[in-house]
């Protein structure tokens, strides 16, 4: 009887360890799954896990639009094997030049603030083919890339102020606009960074003032929907390259009148368009592509087309009576005024 009753003792502790055992790899595996599930939301962003810095503070990251959790903004390159229109020749930041350094027979064009050394060669080569041109000429053209075919020679543009974007300069593979903002309360279609948006306000108010109106048909565009519109035109002049266009920086505004005709007709530009182009620059904003430029920019008269650049900028550009983006950044290398 003893004996029996020392069995029925070691079978009862056995069983009870065996369930023990069984709970407790039951919970280990109900943990592991948690916290793979857990990491799983984290990494997808659907969960947000805190982290704390060694000040104790907490660090939050940033969901950026393109679905990654890096800042806004400048975000960076993608992948080498991502899909691209064209290639690019140079994929290197703008430099800040080495100004008003003389190289041997560059008197001429030496002469000019804006003279950049390293390109001492290609002024006399220009200036050769283009006796027609006079030095200070042939120095901007020749700092802007004009020597050479469009898209033959391509730089990322790093420099925010202003931030030129054409058919030698484009935005880095990613790039997102750190804020945008609605141009209309209300109307999410239409968006630009905030201070485009302000000043297009202060430009319309002034407008209604003078008995007109202004209304914005096209804002800021992703690279996916520049990509889908550039698509379907046949070669470039019309459409900007993804990455190449002005309106991915969320500073370029495509404007419209009150009537069918717009800003242009069969006549030439209505009193709308007129109004424009006295006063855009009042606001900081300059019409960015006209009849007068074509052959700097690459790309068809548009009136109704104005690029947010600072009242600074814009003023001076009328003030000195530059025709274009790309000739106030070539005559101001590495020198970016307030915007």
């Amino acid at each position: 009887m003893r004996r029996s009753r020392r069995v029925h003792r070691r079978r009862r502790r056995a069983a009870s360890r065996g369930i023990a055992a069984a709970m407790l790899g039951f919970l280990f595996i109900v943990s592991v799954s948690a916290v793979v599930f857990v990491a799983v939301l984290h990494l997808n962003g659907l969960l947000h896990i805190p982290v704390i810095a060694g000040g104790g503070e907490e660090v939050v990251p940033v969901l950026a639009e393109h679905g990654s959790n890096e800042a806004p903004g400048w975000l960076g390159e993608l992948p080498e094997d991502a899909p691209e229109i064209g290639s690019d020749v140079t994929n290197t930041p703008i430099d800040e030049p080495e100004l008003i350094e003389t190289a041997p027979g560059q008197e001429a064009y030496a002469a000019f603030p804006f003279y950049i050394p390293r390109n001492a060669q290609y002024y006399v080569q220009f200036h050769t083919e283009n006796p027609q041109f006079d030095a200070e000429t042939v120095v901007w053209k020749v700092n802007a890339f004009l020597h050479l075919p469009f898209y033959a020679h391509i730089q990322i543009n790093y420099d925010t102020n202003p931030l030129l974007v054409n058919p030698s300069h484009r935005l880095p593979y990613g790039f997102t606009p750190a804020v945008l903002v609605p141009v209309y309360d209300g109307n999410p279609n239409l968006q630009a960074t905030p201070e485009t948006a302000e000043a297009f306000r202060q430009m319309r108010a002034s407008a209604n003032r003078d008995g007109l109106d202004l209304a914005v048909v096209s804002a800021y565009r992703p690279a996916t929907r520049q990509r889908e519109l550039f698509e379907r035109q046949s070669g470039d002049g019309v459409v900007a390259r993804p990455y190449h266009s002005e309106h991915q920086t969320g500073r370029a505004l495509d404007l419209w009148g009150p009537t069918s005709s717009g800003l242009l007709d069969s006549d030439g530009p209505t009193p709308t368009g007129i109004w424009v182009s006295e006063n855009a620059h009042n606001y900081g904003f300059i019409i960015r592509y006209t009849e007068y430029n074509t052959h700097i920019t690459g790309f068809i008269n548009e009136p109704w087309h104005i690029t947010y650049v600072g009242i600074q900028i814009s003023q001076h550009m009328h003030q000195n009576n530059l025709s274009s983006l790309e000739e106030f950044v070539a005559r101001n290398p590495g020198v970016g005024l307030p915007g």
